[in-house]
């Protein structure tokens, strides 16, 4: 087993690990130097010149990680093929600086005996940026400063220096970007919309083999696309939206993505719901019921003071149009006539009810608001 864990995956590990960067400074540099025996002169070189390489291949991934920063948020999925972090996705734009930082960290760590029994009686890695000398372990200061040290030794602090300042800068740089995917987490309806710009984005490369998608694929069932199965469990589109931003593949998300657009272009502009809702019945009688309930209002006796619509008017359309269950009829009613800017309270679905057990095919109230829906002309 190895003794030093050295992976970044959160935003906590992120924010430890950048207080440690930005801590660097001469005397943990020359405690450290000091602790290593026998360090050669060329070896010291051989140290400054690969710095010297990795900052300057440094300086080109920040400016890579600066224009990913500038989508990463904008994205409601990745193409990583598991279940990913943030931190690392990042961090993986910044690969060399962080691949030299390890192996600067883990150069200046233990690694004796003493390591290896505190690994094994934890059970578990040891943080290897709270063990290195050069991270977070603790350190006496040396008795001479940096200048009383060989030219070789003061020109690998320069470089090292200049290598954590730009460390610095692209953890800084991560750790507002992770902000700012924190915030739009704790935001549904901004969440929402990255999904649908994603499946917007995806209905244009796909809109011309849509007949050609076949849904009974394996690739679409729940238990094979967790993307799929989050949307399956989820509550409404804006609660999947919530949980699965940054926490699905691009791969998951498009499947998904691709079934919902066929399963919309095979309904047309009727709603999985009202297809439920109204099974049997034909398109036009669904298209009219939904448009009386849009205009509900148009339906109410003359001078209709009260603030809730009245419940017998919606147990008749109910009565009516049949609808496969009546408490889902009433959350229908309920949801259609308030999107469509509905001033009126709508009733619970108790009072609909009763007023449904109560009515007749013969009441003239019935029988008069069943002529005016069957003439309803829609625009």
């Amino acid at each position: 087993m190895p003794y030093y864990l050295s992976q970044i995956e959160t935003l906590d590990n992120l924010q430890y690990v950048a207080g440690l960067v930005d801590g660097f400074n001469q005397d943990r540099f020359l405690a450290a130097l000091m602790g290593k025996r026998n360090i050669s002169t060329d070896k010291i070189v051989r140290m400054k010149n690969e710095l010297v390489e990795i900052t300057n291949r440094l300086e080109e991934e920040y400016i890579a990680l600066e224009e990913f920063g500038k989508v990463f948020n904008d994205q409601f999925a990745t193409r990583n093929n598991k279940c990913f972090s943030s931190a690392m996705t990042l961090l993986r734009k910044i690969r060399s600086g962080m691949s030299k930082m390890i192996e600067i960290y883990r150069g200046f760590a233990p690694k004796n005996e003493a390591a290896r029994r505190a690994a094994h009686a934890q059970e578990q890695t040891l943080d290897l940026y709270s063990h290195s000398q050069m991270g977070g372990q603790e350190y006496t200061p040396p008795l001479f400063g940096i200048e009383d040290f060989t030219p070789e030794v003061r020109e690998l602090y320069e470089a090292l220096k200049r290598f954590m300042e730009f460390m610095g800068k692209s953890f800084s740089l991560c750790e507002s970007i992770l902000e700012e995917e924190e915030q739009i987490k704790q935001d549904p309806d901004a969440c929402l919309e990255r999904y649908h710009i994603f499946k917007e984005e995806h209905r244009a490369k796909i809109k011309d083999m849509l007949d050609g998608i076949q849904l009974d694929s394996h690739v679409f069932l729940a238990e094979n696309n967790p993307a799929i199965k989050m949307r399956s469990e989820a509550a409404s589109e804006r609660q999947f939206a919530e949980r699965g931003f940054h926490n699905l593949t691009e791969s998951a998300t498009t499947a998904l993505a691709s079934k919902e657009i066929v399963e919309e272009a095979r309904r047309g502009e009727f709603t999985a719901q009202e297809l439920w809702l109204f099974d049997g019945c034909e398109r036009d009688f669904i298209r009219r019921v939904r448009f009386i309930i849009q205009h509900f209002e148009n339906y109410l006796p003359d001078g209709y003071k009260r603030q809730t619509l009245p419940a017998k008017y919606i147990a008749c359309l109910m009565w009516w149009s049949k609808p496969h269950e009546d408490k889902s009829f009433v959350a229908y009613f309920t949801k259609t006539y308030k999107e469509a800017g509905g001033q009126f309270k709508v009733p619970n679905n108790s009072a609909v009810n009763q007023q449904k057990n109560e009515l007749k095919n013969t009441d003239s109230e019935y029988q008069s608001l069943v002529e005016r829906w069957k003439s309803v002309e829609i625009g």
